[in-house]
């Protein structure tokens, strides 16, 4: 299990990542890879010495099975409390199917296909439903940023600690230190107007649902790619 910074650790698998942020009150989990991946959370957890009891958190980004898949398995083991963004919190409680990837708005034809293809993570229940300005406090010190636009509700967190270290989510990726919406998103105004709103905060790091950390100038790659945008 790669180290990103000090106590927060990348899992991955099949291109899908999820991140442990191990500290003094336990483990804290941002997203939770595909369905049936708790094996691989706890084996990357056992890798630093702690196990599946350890999690008293899980924070997703967003209600897609890739992110939320193994939420509920994670929850089963250890009762950790689930936060959820409020515009997505129904869906990850199964009260409501997931929105399909933005790009699929442009071929819609692709829906019904998309939709028999598409993993299907198991409900969970949510203790917090959050919020930029909603929810009260995050574990770990993570702070909520409002991203909607991949999701109606999607949120990245921002935790503040060497140089402040962004968990993107799907809000974009990065490819060889290069900002880019990613190919399951497309140019709208909600979801330019989440990346325009992520450039407005300092962070050294940061890392991604589907693409590997950009280690260092991150906050600055962002905001090159906002000027790109105009």
């Amino acid at each position: 299990m790669d180290a990103i910074i000090s106590g927060v650790h990348l899992v991955s698998t099949r291109s899908v990542n999820s991140y442990v942020i191990d500290g003094d009150q336990g483990v804290t989990l941002v997203d939770t890879l595909l369905p049936k991946n708790e094996d691989t959370i706890a084996n990357a957890l056992a890798a630093i010495g702690r196990s599946l009891a350890d999690v008293t958190a899980v924070a997703v980004t967003h209600a897609h099975a890739d992110h939320v898949g193994s939420a509920a398995s994670v929850k089963a083991a250890s009762g950790a409390v689930v936060y959820a963004p409020i515009g997505d919190a129904a869906t990850v409680r199964g009260e409501q199917e997931p929105p399909l990837p933005p790009m699929v708005d442009r071929l819609p034809f692709l829906k019904p296909i998309m939709r028999s293809f598409l993993p299907v993570a198991d409900p969970v229940a949510v203790e917090h439903e959050i919020g930029e300005h909603v929810g009260g406090a995050l574990p770990a010190d993570l702070r909520v940023i409002d991203t909607p636009g991949h999701t109606p509700g999607h949120v990245s967190f921002l935790l503040e600690r060497e140089g402040g270290l962004l968990f993107v989510g799907d809000a974009a990726v990065a490819r060889n230190g290069v900002v880019k919406r990613g190919y399951m998103n497309r140019a709208e105004p909600t979801f330019d107007a989440s990346l325009r709103h992520i450039a407005e905060f300092d962070f050294e790091a940061a890392v991604f649902g589907h693409a590997a950390p950009l280690q260092s100038g991150a906050s600055a790659a962002f905001n090159r790619f906002v000027e790109s945008m105009r």
